[in-house]
């Protein structure tokens, strides 16, 4: 079964819509049935992803300061998703497609890899001024 790019772009808008009106409305911070990181409930330790919960809340009210204390790789990732997210779009409605050649790039992949293992790790050291990357 195919699903036409059109369909896909409706089906992510409707779940992005959806998910974005459910962190506006219930954030995360202030309401327990989101669901907890399994890293660490396991093992006690903060994984890159820790806090972006209650960082996108933060951001849809608004409050990007708060946001950073959550999650930096979070905040600092949004440029490449809305690239992305432009960029799936023109194509969708574009006959010139675009291919999104910074994310096939292996120097990027090193690098943002290595960036979020440095982010794990150097989050997790209970030192100033590496707690405040905790979230």
């Amino acid at each position: 079964m195919r699903i036409y790019p059109l369909t896909q772009f409706i089906l992510v808008i409707i779940a992005v819509s959806v998910l974005a009106l459910l962190y506006f409305f219930y954030p995360a911070s202030s309401n327990s049935f989101h669901p907890d990181c399994i890293f660490l409930k396991l093992t006690g330790l903060y994984c890159p992803g820790c806090g972006s919960q209650r960082a996108v809340s933060a951001l849809l009210h608004g409050n990007f300061y708060q946001a950073i204390n959550f999650n930096l790789l979070l905040v600092l990732s949004i440029p490449f998703i809305l690239y992305s997210a432009f960029v799936f779009s023109w194509n969708v409605f574009s006959e010139n497609k675009l291919s999104q050649h910074i994310f096939y790039n292996p120097l990027f992949i090193k690098i943002f890899l290595a960036a979020v293992i440095l982010f794990a790790i150097t989050r997790n050291i209970p030192r100033q001024p590496f707690t405040w990357l905790a979230p």
